[in-house]
């Protein structure tokens, strides 16, 4: 799994990336990333290598209570989902909770995943401090 932040004024992105190595992506927890300032999440864009099908949750924790688990959930009931595609995109985030602060610890979990061996998921965000 590979991690970045990519900043341009207030915009950035949290991209995340989750590789099966060739085969089918495993369900499960898979990495941890904490967020360096206050931003907002406007968005998600998900990008697979082939169709298929994968659900991936989002959860959030303060650091002193790390590690997130599946209450921490940020996503309601919409968590981030391509289904029988390549791509998949939500702006609208209902049900989820959209904000962050510096230090919140960011947990990726793969609910589950049909066919598809790489993924990148793309938080888009602004900064809000």
């Amino acid at each position: 799994e590979k991690v970045s932040f990519i900043t341009l004024g207030p915009s950035a992105a949290i991209i995340f990336i989750i590789d099966g190595d060739g085969v089918a992506i495993t369900p499960g927890e898979k990495g941890h990333i904490e967020i360096p300032f206050a931003c907002i999440i406007e968005g998600v864009t998900m990008l697979a290598d082939r169709s298929g099908s994968i659900v991936v949750d989002i959860w959030k924790n303060v650091y002193g209570s790390f590690p997130p688990s599946n209450t921490d959930s940020i996503t309601s009931s919409t968590p981030p989902t391509i289904n029988a595609a390549r791509n998949s995109q939500n702006s609208t985030l209902i049900g989820w909770t959209r904000a962050l602060a510096v230090g919140d610890i960011l947990a990726f979990n793969v609910n589950s995943c049909t066919d598809i061996t790489r993924v990148t998921i793309n938080l888009k965000i602004i900064r809000s401090e």
